[in-house]
């Protein structure tokens, strides 16, 4: 097990740990956060004979171990509360938790096991089944995809147990199709500030992924009076090409704020080079996540030469409408039911890339547009308050207006850019004559004979298999492909933004912010 969880000591770089017996065997690779000398993990109370091993953060920790007078916890982790509460009540206080997780209790020395994740699938979890009736898991598929003779994704919002099976325990009132938000936006900023500030709990320092766009604008202009309170330094980070939307806003949004700002400006070429490092890490052949991933991957590269946490704008778009193609969304009902329908992917699409791409560097996200409680806020709001209505109602206009002078116009009314278009407008057709160039045409031409499920549609799709299948063969069923190729192809209407190679009209992103080149 020790060499099990060692593939993926990118994810805790900081130390390993072991415990067991015959019955029971809990491996952990540890990424030093909360109380960085006595937080190694499992963490082990060996007179009652229970032990845990977690990946992510319990955000109200402290709340619970006072809500429930715990006593003196035996280290400052913030996974020991699941210990505790798991002792103390068993597994409904999973429903309690606020946070990013996926965590296995044992208790009795191996009699009682409890398994969760968090709500939205923020941290991976997966659960496989072995030779003799053996059940294991794990936080990626590298770990256990040659010891298992089935595997399934732990699913988002679930815990288990050998005794109840999975158990659904996030289900909010805004997760139906007859739901009708009737709330404005009022009360969204005061619960974004609460998350933001519960999430820079860390006994290390924390920075901020800057991408130059409205999320990560919102974000940082929250965190910025909370830094100055405890007068921690404000250090950003932005990845994209020398002139690209991205980098240009970043540099202006963190002139605006004055802070410690580090940028990484990538090549095609290099680009190109890492595509094997990021198929692998992500666990995907998906192009449009693969896509959006390596600039992810510079990033998260250079964010962990300087710190261990980062907080990032990712989630807002599912809960806003944030991406362009709901320019062409009939009404408010299909706005709300899309959103639906992109949140409940979010596990295989926006939290993968950003939990894979900073573990493959030892550094941790944190999401706070993805709190349930700001969720909630949000999806509560009226979805005609959602509604794109051309330029004097742009996407996201609703949570633009909740920042209107506080955040520069260029960067506040920016057109919404995915991560791989911002980054640069024209390295990915780079990228996909470099694939191309690649495959061969009798390559592709079998394409449909050797790959049954998901056939690639496209050469730059069928070097990105290739790639898969070197490490993760028969495992296609955890790959997430989208309907019509892309995000906006699965959507009730059609839409005029994007196709299966990304958004057509790539200028556009440069709108309202000079000096971006290629954007003539």
């Amino acid at each position: 097990m020790r060499d099990l969880s060692a593939r993926m000591r990118s994810r805790g770089p900081d130390g390993s740990g072991y415990y067991g017996n015959e019955r029971f065997g809990l491996a952990h690779e540890r990424l030093a956060i909360m109380d960085p000398e006595g937080g190694k993990q499992p963490i082990v109370y060996e007179d009652a004979k229970y032990s845990v091993c977690a990946n992510g953060e319990i955000y109200n920790f402290r709340q619970l171990q006072e809500k429930y007078e715990l006593g003196t916890a035996k280290t400052g982790s913030d996974s020991e509360v699941l210990l505790q509460l798991f002792k103390l009540i068993g597994p409904e206080f999973v429903k309690e938790l606020n946070g990013i997780f996926g965590f296995v209790c044992v208790g009795d020395d191996g009699e009682n096991i409890l398994a969760a994740r968090d709500h939205c699938g923020i941290k991976p979890l997966y659960i496989g089944y072995g030779i003799g009736g053996s059940i294991w898991f794990a936080s990626e598929l590298k770990a256990i995809c040659d010891q298992c003779e089935t595997i399934e994704e732990f699913p988002a919002g679930y815990y288990w147990t050998p005794e109840s099976g999975f158990v659904k325990y996030y289900m909010p009132d805004w997760d139906s199709d007859d739901y009708v938000g009737r709330k404005d936006t009022s009360h969204v900023r005061e619960v974004l500030t609460q998350a933001v500030r519960e999430q820079m709990m860390s006994d290390v320092p924390i920075g901020l992924l800057l991408s130059g766009g409205l999320d990560s604008a919102v974000i940082s202009t929250i965190i910025k009076p909370m830094l100055e309170e405890t007068k921690q330094q404000f250090i950003t980070f932005t990845v994209g090409q020398e002139g690209s939307p991205d980098i240009t806003a970043a540099r202006m949004m963190s002139e605006h704020l004055g802070t410690d700002h580090h940028e990484y400006l990538f090549t095609s070429e290099e680009a190109c080079s890492i595509i094997p490092d990021v198929v692998y890490h992500l666990e995907t052949y998906e192009p449009e996540l693969i896509r959006s991933a390596i600039p992810n991957y510079f990033l998260a590269r250079l964010a962990s030469k300087y710190v261990k946490v980062v907080l990032t704008g990712e989630g807002s778009d599912e809960l806003f409408a944030g991406y362009l193609y709901f320019r062409d969304a009939p009404n408010s009902t299909a706005i709300h039911k899309e959103l639906r329908r992109i949140f409940h992917h979010l596990h295989n699409v926006n939290c993968q890339r950003a939990d894979r791409m900073t573990m493959a560097h030892g550094l941790e996200a944190r999401v706070p547009f993805l709190d349930p409680n700001v969720i909630d806020a949000v999806m509560q709001v009226d979805p005609e308050l959602k509604r794109i209505e051309g330029e004097n109602k742009p996407e996201k206009h609703a949570l633009r207006a909740l920042f209107d002078g506080e955040i520069p116009d260029p960067v506040l009314w920016r057109t919404k850019a995915m991560q791989c278009e911002g980054v640069g407008l024209s390295w990915v057709d780079d990228l996909q004559a470099f694939c191309a160039a690649h495959v061969t045409d009798e390559e592709f031409d079998k394409a449909t004979t050797l790959y049954k499920i998901n056939p690639p549609q496209s050469k730059e799709e069928m070097y990105y298999r290739k790639i898969f299948e070197l490490h993760y063969q028969n495992m296609d069923k955890f790959v997430h492909v989208w309907d019509g190729g892309c995000r906006a192809g699965g959507a009730a209407w059609q839409n005029q933004a994007y196709t299966r190679f990304g958004l057509k009209d790539v200028a556009q992103l440069a709108k309202g912010i000079e000096g971006v080149r290629g954007a003539e």
